[in-house]
């Protein structure tokens, strides 16, 4: 019996080293989905939303936006009040023809940190 434990002792420890890494890769907010989506070209939006894997703290999550030249374009955003996973996003000014860079950045409420970009074009 005792040799028989001693055999799948790596095993277990191996099962459990990899649950605690899945459970902290889990911890962080990841953008799930976007409106308007990674490379899309659509029409001028007047809002953006991204939505998030986790929860986020609203006075450290926002997003900016920039047309491809580094322009920064004037937006407001902020954690949705119908979704703490969310932030919305609105476009002051209405959005020229050409590319789009959104950069986002935010923490979820368990305190981790994430952030990324992604393109758009406008027609």
């Amino acid at each position: 019996m005792k040799q028989s434990l001693t055999r799948f002792a790596p095993t277990a420890l191996l099962a459990a080293a990899a649950l605690l890494v899945a459970t902290q890769a889990e911890a962080h907010a990841h953008l799930v989905k976007a409106t308007p989506a990674a490379n899309a070209q659509v029409g001028a939006p007047t809002t953006l939303q991204l939505q998030f894997s986790e929860k986020l703290e609203p006075k450290f999550s926002a997003v900016e936006l920039m047309k491809a030249s580094g322009t920064a374009i004037a937006v407001t955003s902020a954690v949705s009040a119908k979704d703490a996973k969310a932030i919305d996003v609105g476009v002051k000014t209405p959005l020229a023809p050409g590319a789009y860079m959104v950069m986002w950045h935010v923490v979820s409420a368990d305190g981790h940190k994430s952030k990324g970009d992604y393109n758009f074009t406008v027609k």
